[in-house]
């Protein structure tokens, strides 16, 4: 994807660890369960607020209801210093060359604060791509064997 000298940032899902092709990869969860080959920046994660609200309010149930709500509340603190200092990290890690993943447990990305952090680096410059399994390339030139 990378299309000058400057990185660009990977989102993902904890799952696709191991296919991920990048410098670094940033584990932006509130759990600090330690994961082999990840830095975790919880300050990238959801505040403790909003994430107790989700636990206690919302985990479960369609998230049509609450994620208007969540989405509101997540873009706000990424205002807060604390994960602006983050962000910052991260664009001049971007800026300097670099592939930085971001990693969260959620499965897919459709109601997941690392697709509203994505959304922030975008608007501010950073090119972003979420992790699929069709984001590996298949080379159709290899002749594979035929067995009947």
């Amino acid at each position: 994807m990378q299309t000058d000298d400057k990185g660009y940032v990977i989102t993902a899902s904890i799952s696709a660890i191991r296919k991920l092709d990048c410098d670094e990869i940033w584990q932006i969860t509130r759990s600090d369960k330690g994961i082999t080959g990840t830095k975790w920046v919880p300050e990238l994660a959801p505040g403790w607020d909003l994430y107790n609200q989700y636990l206690n309010n919302w985990k479960g149930k369609p998230p049509e209801e609450w994620w208007p709500l969540y989405e509101k509340t997540f873009n706000e603190e990424l205002k807060s210093e604390v994960k602006l200092a983050a962000l910052r990290r991260l664009w001049s890690l971007v800026n300097s060359g670099k592939v930085i993943a971001l990693v969260c447990f959620c499965p897919d990305n459709t109601w997941c604060h690392r697709r509203l952090v994505a959304k922030f680096l975008e608007k501010h410059g950073i090119q972003t791509e979420e992790y699929t399994n069709s984001n590996t390339s298949f080379d159709e030139s290899v002749t594979q064997p035929v067995l009947f």
